[in-house]
C-alpha cells in the first residue's frame, strides 16, 4: 500500500468520513434475521425461547459493539435483569418506569480518572419497544436471558460461519458481515455531530481518532448519556429508511418474547419517559425504596474528560485585571523606562491572548516567527514537530497591530534596532531583546491569576484547554468533532498541513467562531486609528 493510500485510510476513521452505506447494512441486517429464524425455528410460546434468547443476546452484543469479539463461548457474556434499586454492573439491564413504555437500560463502561465506571445508558429509541417487552413480561425471571453452553456454542456457531446470501436478496449488494458488527463503532466514529467524550465511551480512549482530544474536553455523564442516545436512535432510524420495499419490510419483523405475535425489529415509539425529554441532558435515575416512600431520584453525575478546565469567570476576570494594568501603564508620559515596562507587559498580554484566541500550545510556540505570519491574519507554527495553520481573529490582529505600533515607539525612543526573526519579544534594561521562554509566562500568569483570582491557581496551557472547552459547547456557531479537531492542531498522517482540504463555508464558521471569543470573554475593545 503506497503512502496515498494510507493516507486516505487514516482520513477515512475520522470524524466527518463516509457512513456505512445504510441500505447495505440493513440488507444484511435483514439478512441476519432470517438466518437467525432459520437455525432457531421459531414458535409462539408463553415462555422464553432458544429463539428469544439469540435474538436478545445478538441485539444486546451488535448494539454495545462486542459482536465482532465474539470467539469463544467465555466472549459471550451472561445478561442479567436487575431492579432499579441495584447498582450499575457490567452485562446488566433494568427498567425505567413512571408511565408507559417502561425504558430499558444497559450498562456502559465510562472512562474516570482511577480506572472505570459503570453508569446506565438507555436502549436507543427504535430497539426499546422489543427490549421492553422482553424484560418486562419476564421481571420475575432475571436469569432467564442467560444462554445455556449448547446454546452459546451453537449461538457463537451462528456469528462466526460464514453467512450464504438468501434467495430473495439475490442481485442486491449487502455489507460484509464484520460491517454489520461494528456498525454502531463505525458510525459513532465517521459522527461529526458527535462528541469527543462520547466517542470515547462507545469506543474506548485508545480507538479514537486523534486520542490527545479526549484529554482536552470535558462533558457530564448526563450530557454524554444524551449524546449517545440521541446518536444511536439516528443510526437505527436512518437503518430503517433504508428498506422500503413491502415483502422485504415484512421479513423484518420478529416475534415478541413470551406472545403470538410479530413486531418490526426497529420501531420507534412516540412518548418517551419523561427523564429522556429534557434537551442536553439525560439523568441517571436510582429506585429508592424506604418505608415510608418508593420513588426514582436523580444521582449526582461524573465529569468525563479533561483535568484542567478553569471556569470561564476567572478567565474574564484576568484579562479585566491584564487590561486595567496596561490601561494604567499607558496612562502616563512615558520615560524610556515606563515605555520599556509597558512594552513587556504587553508583550505577556498579548502571548496570553495567543493562547486563549488560537489554542496553540504555549510549551512549544508562545510567539510567531514574522516570515510564518501572513497579513496577521494566518499564521503557520511548529507545533509537536510539524507544521500547522492557525487563524487569528480580528481581536488578535488588532492587538498585534498596537503591539508594532508600541515597539516602533520604543525602538525610537531608546535610538535601539529592535529587529528579530519574532513578532513579540521581551526588551531588558540594555535594550536588548530577550525571547519569551514558556518558564516566565508561567510566573507573570501565576502573579497576576492569584490577583484576579485569590486561592486559584492556573497555568497558561489551561487557557487552550479553555478554548477547546468552548469550542465544544458554543452554539453559535455549532462546531462538529472535526471542526474542533482542527482547530486545536489535532492530526494524524494524512490530514497534516498539505493533506488537508479547507472548503469556504467551513472556513467561514471556523473563522466566526473564532472572532466570537473576545465577546465571549467580556475582552475590552482596542482603540486607536493606529490599530488596523
Amino acid at each position: 500500500m503506497n503512502s496515498e493510500a494510507i493516507k486516505s485510510k487514516i482520513r477515512y476513521n475520522n470524524s466527518g468520513s463516509p457512513f456505512p452505506n445504510a441500505r447495505f447494512c440493513a440488507l444484511k441486517l435483514l439478512a441476519a434475521m432470517m438466518r437467525l429464524k432459520k437455525i432457531y425455528q421459531p414458535f409462539p410460546s408463553e415462555t422464553v425461547t432458544q429463539f428469544d434468547r439469540a435474538l436478545f443476546n445478538f441485539l444486546y452484543l451488535w448494539l454495545t459493539g462486542t459482536l465482532a469479539s465474539c470467539k469463544s463461548i467465555d466472549d459471550i457474556p451472561d445478561i442479567t435483569i436487575v431492579s432499579g434499586s441495584k447498582p450499575c454492573q457490567p452485562y446488566c439491564l433494568r427498567s425505567i418506569r413512571e408511565k408507559s413504555p417502561s425504558w430499558i437500560e444497559y450498562a456502559l463502561e465510562v472512562p474516570a480518572r482511577h480506572g472505570v465506571n459503570w453508569q446506565w445508558q438507555p436502549i436507543p429509541n427504535g430497539l426499546n419497544h422489543w427490549f421492553s417487552h422482553a424484560i418486562t413480561k419476564t421481571k420475575h425471571a432475571e436469569k432467564c436471558w442467560i444462554m445455556s453452553t449448547t446454546e452459546k456454542i451453537q449461538f457463537l456457531r451462528f456469528i462466526t460461519s460464514k453467512w450464504r446470501k438468501p434467495t430473495i436478496l439475490e442481485g442486491k449488494y449487502l455489507a460484509r458481515k464484520d460491517v454489520l458488527f461494528n456498525h454502531f463503532h463505525k458510525m459513532a466514529q465517521a459522527d461529526p455531530n458527535l462528541t469527543t467524550p462520547a466517542k470515547a465511551v462507545i469506543l474506548g480512549i485508545d480507538e479514537l481518532q486523534h486520542v490527545s482530544a479526549f484529554n482536552y474536553q470535558r462533558r457530564d455523564t448526563e450530557q454524554i448519556r444524551y449524546d449517545i442516545f440521541r446518536a444511536q436512535t439516528q443510526y437505527l432510524e436512518r437503518l430503517s429508511q433504508a428498506i422500503n420495499e413491502p415483502e422485504l419490510i415484512a421479513l423484518l419483523s420478529v416475534p415478541k418474547p413470551t406472545s403470538t405475535t410479530n413486531t418490526q425489529l426497529i420501531r420507534l415509539q412516540k412518548n418517551p419517559q419523561y427523564y429522556l425529554c429534557t434537551p442536553g441532558r439525560i439523568p441517571s435515575l436510582h429506585y429508592d425504596v424506604s418505608p415510608a416512600l418508593r420513588t426514582h431520584i436523580q444521582t449526582p453525575p461524573i465529569f468525563v474528560g479533561s483535568l484542567r478546565q478553569i471556569k470561564v469567570d476567572s478567565v474574564r476576570r484576568f484579562f479585566d485585571q491584564i487590561y486595567y494594568h496596561a490601561s494604567k501603564l499607558d496612562s502616563c508620559l512615558h520615560t524610556q523606562e515606563t515605555l520599556r515596562e509597558l512594552y513587556n507587559f504587553r508583550t505577556f498580554e498579548l502571548a496570553l491572548l495567543f493562547i486563549v484566541l488560537t489554542g496553540t500550545r504555549p510549551t512549544h510556540q508562545i510567539t510567531l516567527l514574522k516570515e510564518y505570519c501572513y497579513d496577521r491574519r494566518n499564521a503557520i507554527v511548529f507545533d509537536k514537530g510539524r507544521y500547522r495553520s492557525i487563524w487569528l481573529c480580528d481581536y488578535f490582529r488588532n492587538a498585534l497591530l498596537r503591539y508594532d505600533f508600541l515597539q516602533k515607539n520604543l525602538s525610537r525612543h531608546s535610538s535601539t534596532s529592535l529587529d528579530s526573526t519574532y513578532m513579540w519579544f521581551l526588551v531588558d534594561e540594555h535594550m536588548s531583546i530577550k525571547p519569551l521562554s514558556a518558564k516566565v509566562l508561567r510566573q507573570f500568569m501565576a502573579k497576576w491569576w492569584v490577583t484576579a483570582n485569590p486561592e486559584e491557581v492556573a497555568v497558561p496551557y489551561q487557557l487552550r484547554h479553555f478554548f477547546a472547552q468552548h469550542a465544544l459547547t458554543s452554539s453559535s456557531p455549532t462546531l462538529n468533532a472535526q471542526d474542533i479537531d482542527r482547530l486545536m492542531g489535532h492530526a494524524n498522517w494524512g490530514e497534516q498541513l498539505g493533506s488537508d482540504t479547507l472548503y469556504p463555508i467551513t472556513n467561514s464558521k471556523l473563522h466566526h467562531f473564532l472572532n466570537n471569543i473576545p465577546d465571549f470573554l467580556s475582552l475590552k475593545e482596542i482603540d486607536g486609528d493606529f490599530y488596523g
